[in-house]
């Protein structure tokens, strides 16, 4: 069987994503444990500080927020 070709994917699809995998690497986490907070503006900040974006501030950090909630919802399940 031949492989699956892998999808084109955006160039802002895949900025977002990019940052996202970034931006997560600071996240911080509480407790003994170790249970992960949701990212804050401050991670975002650092991130957007050194790398520029192609989209509007509000429309970035929206879809990091959105990234971060499904992450937390995949954690839950």
């Amino acid at each position: 069987m031949p492989p699956i070709p892998e999808p084109e994917i955006d160039p802002v699809l895949k900025e977002l994503l990019y940052a996202y995998s970034v931006i997560s690497r600071a996240r911080r986490y509480a407790g003994m444990t170790g249970v992960p907070l949701p990212l804050s503006l401050t991670e975002i900040n650092e991130y957007l500080a050194t790398h520029p974006v192609l989209i509007e501030r509000d429309e970035f950090e929206a879809v990091i927020f959105a990234l971060d909630d499904q992450y937390f919802q995949d954690q839950c399940v």
